[in-house]
């Protein structure tokens, strides 16, 4: 009987929370203001106040004034990579792109995590296979300076949009194996394995897919905005192996473990359309012709 291995409890991923650091925005004169009351919008900055009379109001806030953000892992950022692990990628996404506006008037400012905010919705993105709006976004993130390890992430953003326009995607794959050799990064190996599952997957090596995508809830769960699509896909690897009944048993457990999200909704539509149905037996494995032409050659 083929087995698939236990997924991940959602209450695991979440249970290690990320820590978020006072948010203060520090002006000249030593004043420090509580990130909980700015507000940015209509083009300008204001705080909430509160008058010697009690009444409470909102003053104007100058950039001119601002000597520097004690902002680091904001609150926005922290929530979105929640929604993602929780397999909810639109809804992580849109709170990026509001965090990002939120952040751009500060941009320039000592502290600001505008960049941070910028590369994350980045990296949303070419999870979520929005190739359109990755394009648009690539380039501001590219103008960006990054230490070594986001230039690397950066690098298999490329490698993912080549990817996806290239006929070679072989020579795509041994490059992401190649840095996969190289590094000790269980993010930037968590990403790599998504893109080599990818390539299987376009190529339609169903097992060696099933395999890579598995590789992130077993050996990388704490990577989890990544999680919840890797599940998912190698579930539909199953039923492309004609492993119906695994496959609507893993799907029904995905459901289950991302209730309310895209990924739990596409996972349990696609797990009712296999229910009832049987594994199909095994079929030979097939010389590819490239082995063929090997064999032939031989003496």
């Amino acid at each position: 009987m083929f087995r698939t291995p236990a997924l991940p409890l959602l209450c695991l991923i979440l249970a290690v929370t990320e820590q978020v650091s006072a948010q203060v925005v520090v002006l000249k004169d030593g004043t420090r203001i509580s990130g909980n009351d700015v507000i940015v919008g209509d083009g300008r900055i204001s705080r909430n106040i509160t008058l010697s009379n009690g009444i409470k109001g909102q003053a104007g806030v100058a950039l001119s004034d601002i000597q520097q953000l004690e902002w680091s892992n904001p609150q926005q950022l922290v929530d979105a990579r929640k929604l993602m692990a929780q397999g909810k990628m639109k809804e992580g996404i849109e709170m990026l792109v509001k965090a990002k506006e939120f952040f751009k008037p500060f941009k320039e400012i000592k502290g600001a995590p505008y960049n941070d905010i910028v590369f994350a919705q980045v990296e949303a993105l070419d999870q979520s296979n929005d190739f359109d709006a990755l394009i648009r976004a690539l380039p501001e993130a590219n103008a960006m300076k990054w230490d070594e390890n986001i230039k690397l992430k950066l690098r298999i953003i490329k490698l993912n949009l080549d990817r996806r326009t290239s006929s070679d995607v072989e020579s795509i794959r041994s490059q992401a194996e190649s840095l996969l050799s190289s590094t000790d990064d269980s993010n930037v190996a968590a990403r790599l394995w998504l893109t080599i599952a990818e390539i299987h997957f376009k190529k339609e090596r169903w097992e060696e897919a099933f395999n890579a995508f598995l590789h992130l809830p077993v050996f990388y769960g704490n990577q989890g905005a990544m999680v919840p699509q890797a599940e998912l896909m190698a579930g539909k690897c199953l039923a492309k192996m004609e492993r119906y009944a695994d496959a609507a048993a893993m799907l029904e457990r995905i459901s289950l473990a991302y209730p309310g999200s895209e990924v739990g909704e596409t996972a349990k539509k696609e797990a009712n359309s296999f229910k009832g149905m049987q594994n199909m037996p095994d079929k030979p494995k097939q010389t590819s012709n490239d082995e063929k032409k090997k064999t032939e050659s031989k003496p």
